[in-house]
Formats: structure tokens, sequence, C-alpha cells
């Protein structure tokens, strides 16, 4: 309390210097926590007001407005007295943001002030007039106060005038029209919309102190929660009110999140003028270009549409005032990424010089250097610091009979803070028919289980997220909750603390996708869920509505919940951090820990890690203190990992399983694809059966061709749809150039720059070979396809132009295009069947509509089994979610 007095009298009086402020402010930040943990403590009891009046009070004197709002929302209607003369119900109100309602006729000696203030304040965010008479008024209070007020009427009066103060320099009246240099009559409308903000949070003050709402191009880093999707929008309206821009693009890489950015625009910008549109993924024109321009128009797209968009109409790129690239480091990240880097490589040269770029990301190393390769200076809106709730990282130890929880600093996990004792605890399940030994729940040495038993026993305090490494994990662990269910755990169940209608439709929606017998269906009907790459698209979206909505409250996930998606988790609780045998990034990891806490939901989060052999063995040589280190390495965001270019990766020799072996240095690869594609597809054969006892597996060395062929497909592609920039083609210079404009190249050491030239010429020169016909070329160049992969497109439909123009539905497309479909569907549970002639019936099945479990029946009928190296293995229900929406959906 000592310390908010000092902070509040420090901006009310200006008695400290700025770094004396801002030592006081972190300090504050502790001692908000106090009184938030003393809160929470007291979940179950009536809470002291005026705890929770200090609380909401520090939290937003400390730059926190969310865990502020949600702890004023505590105290339902009117403050009660607390000796403060009025001044306690005027700081609630404050804090709340009550702007419908202001306070007349107030008694007390202190009634008049509150009185003005509060009829002023409402004036202020009404229309912006009156910022000097709330000064004057605040001025005042504090000196009344200090004249003749209680101590306790002291330290309110002071926390309401710095309050004040700080609302008058977040509010949106005030702050956009100087960060923009627009006037405040050009935002008038959006101002006095009821949806607007009233207040701009601490990482949107950044933007406006880095000019980006000025036009500025700037690479953002922003943690989950800080206000993105507010700062996006109030990016997007200065553009627009400045007259800079009449088309913005957003891009995205993933489907739902363009889904959830589109749909807050939408909201964002409902009875205006500007338009906003999703693109979807499909590689057709499902929009004529014609209508995006001559008015203000948002596009949503990702970027393998935006590509085909471009290819087919060019002359869109001219038109582009402002580009938005969301979650933008992810053009590192798997295989679609050079498709984004080549994107961003080719707006680099087709928009106008003026057009404002914004990259947002996570936590990158070499954002400076991404900046200036994308807007030629490297300004960085570094906003990593300013996480918006507070997370607590608690690890499970159990040494004792009765396990505990060790919480320890975020910030330097070696600080140990307090700890929970005796709440883990093993229970005898007993056995059931045909078992010989008793089973325990949960089980000492399985993450997986303890993450389970902590999401069951915390889902009573608020949402659960159960992260898991892979697909088959998360599987894995729905399987275990399903059975200590049905053994009679002594647990309540999530579907108890969950909307009872909502968790009967969305139960109802599984059983009817995936059948009754699916693990995902079983535990839906308790109240948990499955969040993965293999549940259906439609279940996944309707989960994430429940969870934001707070109808549902438990979760089991792997990154996908990483993806953007907005939901408001209380606890997540971390099983592993490998995603299959590497480990999960520290960029990605802070993204998926960013989700616990949601700012303006929860004034904490905390993330906890199930597997009590991190904390217990971390000191331990030979078992496990590589675990401790490496979680330590995740739980600090400088270690992040700098944004590469997937490109050069093209360049590094084949590797044995283990890497200790090598082969195929540098260019050895395209040169080898260029001299004949269809060889190199038999290289993973020939490489396995000719080192023989070094290490290369036929699948690890097939996974790296596949890939290495999908990066030469897209430079081809690439080089291909810049070809018709000249009737003579490209030039050798033309070339060079194009490979120097890559992120590759501006990343790459001068032997690397080296081989990316002469990776561009070589394949330059074999498009000019493979393709003469200059018109050929054009037409390629409006695919996403290499030339081996378009040139048999094309010489399959020739071969049946005729059935092709004979056909009368699509029953009969799917029939006819389908040895093509197939020949072009590389890795993944489609290669792996052993009876692939059922694909085809699975397929038109899909088409027609018919329940994932319906098709799974048609798998089993026709005794169809997967192909697992020398086994067969039965197909479940995730195989078929996988090839009909993982390949043939895409």
């Amino acid at each position: 309390i000592g310390i908010l007095g000092d902070l509040a009298a420090g901006i009310n009086h200006q008695r400290l210097y700025p770094d004396a402020l801002i030592e006081l402010r972190n300090n504050m930040l502790f001692s908000a926590r106090f009184f938030d943990s003393y809160l929470q403590s007291k979940l179950n009891e009536a809470l002291d007001p005026y705890i929770v009046l200090l609380g909401s009070a520090s939290y937003y004197l400390c730059d926190l407005p969310g865990s502020a709002s949600v702890l004023a929302k505590r105290i339902d209607g009117n403050c009660p007295d607390l000796e403060g003369e009025g001044l306690e119900s005027l700081l609630l109100w404050l804090l709340k943001g009550d702007l419908g309602t202001y306070f007349d006729g107030t008694d007390g000696a202190f009634g008049g002030f509150i009185d003005d203030i509060s009829r002023w304040v409402v004036q202020f965010f009404e229309d912006g007039s009156g910022e000097d008479n709330l000064l004057d008024l605040a001025k005042k209070l504090s000196e009344a106060v200090y004249e003749f007020g209680t101590p306790r009427q002291l330290l309110l009066g002071d926390v309401v005038a710095a309050i004040l103060r700080k609302k008058l320099e977040n509010s949106v009246w005030k702050a956009l029209p100087s960060y923009s240099g627009l006037s405040r009559d050009k935002w008038l409308y959006a101002l006095q919309k009821k949806s607007f903000i009233k207040e701009l949070w601490p990482a949107q003050h950044l933007l406006g102190k880095a000019d980006v709402l000025k036009g500025k191009s700037a690479i953002v880093q922003m943690p989950t929660s800080a206000g993105k999707t507010k700062a996006t929008e109030l990016i997007l309206r200065s553009a627009f009110l400045a007259d800079r821009v009449s088309l913005a693009i957003i891009i995205a890489p993933f489907r739902a999140l363009c889904h959830e950015i589109k749909n807050s625009l939408v909201e964002a910008f409902r009875n205006e003028s500007t338009k906003v549109e999703e693109l979807s993924d499909v590689l057709q024109t499902d929009v004529p270009i014609a209508e995006l321009v001559g008015h203000q128009q948002i596009l949503v797209v990702t970027p393998e549409k935006l590509i085909y968009v471009l290819r087919h109409a060019p002359e869109l790129a001219s038109q582009i005032g402002l580009l938005v690239f969301d979650e933008g480091h992810q053009f590192d990240s798997g295989t679609r990424g050079i498709t984004y880097e080549l994107l961003l490589t080719s707006l680099r040269s087709m928009i106008p010089e003026a057009t404002q770029k914004i990259l947002i990301s996570a936590v990158i190393s070499n954002a400076e250097d991404v900046g200036e390769w994308l807007n030629g200076a490297p300004n960085v809106v570094e906003g990593t610091t300013l996480i918006p709730t507070y997370r607590s990282v608690g690890f499970a130890s159990w040494i004792d009979p009765l396990g505990r929880i060790e919480y320890v600093d975020s910030r330097d996990a070696e600080q140990n803070e307090f700890f929970v004792p005796r709440v883990i605890e093993r229970f005898n399940l007993g056995k059931k028919k045909h078992e010989r030994t008793d089973r325990f729940f949960p089980e000492k040495t399985n993450g997986q289980t303890i993450a389970l038993y902590l999401g069951l026993k915390l889902v009573p305090n608020g949402s659960i997220a159960v992260f898991c490494g892979t697909k088959l994990i998360a599987t894995s662990v729905c399987a275990k909750a399903v059975d200590i269910i049905e053994r009679a755990a002594p647990f309540a169940l999530p579907s108890e603390f969950s909307n009872p209608e909502e968790v009967e439709r969305l139960t109802y929606l599984h059983v009817e996708n995936l059948g009754a017998d699916a693990l995902a269906s079983q535990s839906a009907a308790h109240g948990i869920f499955s969040h993965h790459s293999n549940i259906p698209h439609g279940i996944r979206v309707a989960v994430e509505y429940a969870m934001r909505e707070d109808l549902v409250r438990f979760v089991v996930c792997t990154s996908t919940l990483g993806q953007g998606v907005n939901l408001p988790i209380r606890y997540l609780i971390v099983t592993g951090v490998y995603q299959g045998i590497e480990r999960i990034k520290v960029r990605d990891f802070h993204n998926l820990i960013g989700r616990a806490g949601r700012a303006g939901m929860h004034t904490e989060g905390s993330i906890l890690f199930a597997d009590p052999v991190i904390y217990d063995k971390r000191k331990s040589s030979n078992g496990g203190k590589w675990r401790w280190e490496q979680v330590k390495e995740l739980l600090e965001p400088r270690n992040s990992e700098p944004c590469i270019s997937n490109l050069l990766s093209i360049f590094e020799p084949i590797k044995s399983d283990d890497k200790k072996y090598t082969i195929m240095e540098a260019l050895d690869f395209a040169k080898a694809y260029i001299s004949d594609p269809d060889e190199v597809a038999k290289l993973a054969t020939d490489i396995s059966r000719t080192t023989w006892g070094k290490g290369f597996s036929q699948e690890g060395v097939e996974r790296q061709v596949t890939w290495r062929i999908r990066l030469i497909c897209a430079v081809e592609s690439f080089l291909l749809s810049h070809w018709d920039e000249t009737e003579d083609g490209l030039s050798e210079a033309d070339v060079i150039s194009l490979a120097e404009e890559t992120l590759a190249f501006f990343l790459a050491d001068e032997q690397k720059k080296e081989h990316i030239r002469e990776l561009f010429q070589l394949l330059a020169k074999n498009i000019a070979v493979k393709i003469p016909d200059l018109a050929r070329r054009k037409i390629y160049g409006r695919t996403l396809y290499g030339v081996q992969e378009a040139q048999a497109i094309e010489g399959w439909v020739q071969s049946n132009a005729a059935s092709l123009l004979s056909i009368l539905d699509e029953t009969e497309v799917l029939d006819l295009v389908w040895p093509l479909f197939t020949k072009h569907i590389n890795g993944g549970v489609f290669r792996k069947f052993d009876k692939p002639e059922v694909l085809k019936e699975i397929a038109h099945g899909w088409i027609g509509g018919k329940p994932f479990s319906n098709l799974l029946g048609t798998i089993h009928n026709h005794r169809a089994k997967m192909i697992c190296g020398t086994q067969r293995r039965e197909f479940k229900i995730d195989h078929v979610v996988d090839v009909c929406e993982g390949t043939l959906a895409y």
C-alpha cells in the first residue's frame, strides 16, 4: 500500500524523476501480484472490497489495464462504504470505465469533486473536451485530501488523481491524433463509435511512438494478448483516414487465423464504407478483381492465395497501399515457408515504393535483419517485454508420498518462489476384468497422467489446456481420461463446470462425424475436448467458440492452439516439450504460453510442467539435468531463434538418420534433379542400398529428397511468374537480380550467396530449355507448380481433353482425374494404404457428405491396412480425417 501511495503521489505531483517512477512501477507490479494472490486464496470467501480496489488500481498504474478491469469487475454493483467519503466509489467507477453513468449530488467533503470529475470524464470520452478542467480538478482533489483527509482518504484521493491522469494520457481522443498526425475531426466517427476502444494499451502506445500510425513500415514484435487485434485496426484506420491507402491486405498463414481476423474486422468496421473480405485458400478465381478496387477494401488471405491472385491479376499489386503480415515469422516454418518468403520477395518489387509494410511476429532474434530486408530500414517495435498479464511457472515434483507444485521465478527458473504441498495423490483404481494387477492414477513416472490429474483437479478454478507434443500423445491423454472416468476415479468431471447444453451439442457433433466409438467422442461426453489437426476443422472451430465463450473448460491440444486462435486459458499444462523428434522452438513456445492468462479475461495465467523428472532430476547429470536446461532455455524469450530462410537448406547435404554421415554437397542435388527428375525420385532407394550400414534409411532419405524437390519447384514457379516481364525472357542479369532479392541471399554468407545465384541460373536455363515457348512460360507462371509438374499436368489435360469436355457431373471428374491426382500426392497416410483402390471410394464418400466414421467402416469392409515398414496396422478415425482434410481438402 505504501508503494502504491508513493507511485500515485509521484504521478500527481511530479515529485520523482522518470527513472524513479519506472522503478516504483516495477516494485508496484510485485505488490499488485500480492493483492491478486491474496484474493485468489479467498475465492470461496467474501472478498475484501478494499483489497480488490487497491489491487485493481495497482494493476492499472502498472500499465496492466486488462488485469485492472478483471479485478474491478469482481465488485458487483456499487462500491461499499470504505470510509473514503465517496472516493472509493469514484475510483471503482473509473476502473470499470462505466461511461454510461456519472455521479450527481454526492454527499461528503469531496462530493463536489466526485460529481464534477465524473461529469467531465463522461464529457471528455464523448467528445474529447475538458482535459484542462479534469487536470485542474485532479490537482484540487489532491490538495483537498492532503489538507483535511484521513490517511485512507489521502491514499484514495492520490490514486484517483493518478488514474485520472493516466486515463487522459491513454485516451484515444488524445493519443490517436498525436500519433497519426491527423486531426480529431478525421477520427471523429471512429472515436464516437460505442464499439471503438476508449484507451490505448501499452503495446499500442509503442506503435504510435514508432510512427507506425503515420505510415512508417515496421517489424512489430508483440506478445500474445497484448492488443494485437486492436493495434491492427488502428493501423488500418490511420491509413484509410490519411488517404494513403484504398486497398489493404492482411496475410496470415493459417485458415483459422484468417477467419478470426476477418470476423474481428467485420465487427470493427460495421456500418462503415470499408469492406472486409476473406478470400478462400482454394486456388481459383473466386472474387472479381474489379470489385476489390475503387473503394476502401481490406483483404484477408493466406500466402498461397495471394500469390495465385497476383499471378492472375498482377495489376492489383499497384493498388496495394498497406500490407500486414500476421504471424510473419512463419515464413521459415514447414513446407509452406518458402512460398511465404518468395511471396514477400515478389511483393517488394511489385508494389509501390510508398506501400506501408507491417510484419507482426513472435519474438525473433534477428528482427533488425528481417526489417532491413523487407523495409530497407530496421524499424523494430520491440514490445516483447510488455507482458499483458502475469504468468506463474510451476513444476510437478513427486519425491514424497504426496506430490507438490514448485513455483519458480518466470524470469529465472533457478529462483524458487513458493510451493504448494500435498496436491498430487495417487489413487488405486482397481482392475477391470482380465487385468491381473491394480491400476493407479496418476502414474508417478508418466507426465501425461499427471497432466490429466492436474487438469481435473484445477478445472473448477478455470479453463484448462493440456499441451501435447504430437497428435498421438493428445489422443493417448483422451484415452487415459476415458479409462480413469470409467474406473470411477474420485474427481468431479469437467462437464460439471461447463454448460451442459453446449457439452451435449459438441458431443453430438463428435458422434455424428467421428462415431460414438472414437476416443474424441467419448472424452467429449465428459467435457474433455481434443484440438489438433486430426480433429475435423468444423469441430475445432466449434470447440474454439465454446472455449472462448466459457461454455466448456477443458481442451487437450497440440501446437494448433498457438496458431493465432484467441482462447481464454487459465492453466496451460505441458506434458512435454518435444514435437516428434524436434524440441518446440522458443518463439513457438512463447506463442503457446501466451494463451494462458488472456488479458481482460484473467489477471494471471499458470504454466505447469507435468513431468516430475524435469524438476526432481534437475541436478542429476545422468538422470535429467539436460531436461531442466532445455526448459530453462524455453522460458527465456531472449533465446528465441532467428528467422531463417528455408531456401538455404537446399544446399545442405543429405544426412543419415543420426546425422553422422552426409552425401551430395551444395548444388549436387539441384543438378541431379535438372538432369533427370524421374531418377531423383528413385534416389532414396539407391542411397539406402549403396550406403548400407551408415544409417541412411529409405524413409529418412525420401523425406529429405521430397523437401528439396519442393524447394526447387517453388523457385521454378517463382522464376516463371516473373518471366513475362520481358518478351525476350529473363536475362542472366534479371535472374541474378531476383536471386539477390530473396531473404536467403540477404542472410547468407558469401559462399552461399554464390550458390544462390548459381541455383537460380541453373533453374532459369532449365526452364528455357524445357519450355521454349514463351506463351507456355507465361501460362505456367500463373500456377504454383514447378516445370516437371506443370508439364505433366498439361500433357495429361491434352490427352484427356475430349473426355473432360464430355463430363456431366463432378463424380465423373473425380474418376477421370484420379490417376493424375494421386500421382501428385507425396507422403502421408494417403501413401500408406495397402489397397490404394479404396482411396477413391473414400474420396467419393467424403465429397458425398458421409461421416468420417462411415468412411472408416468402408476401409474395414475392404480389409485395408496401413503400411508401417514391414508391418500392417489397422486404420483409425484419425487417419481418415488426415486423408480427407489433410490431403484431399487442400
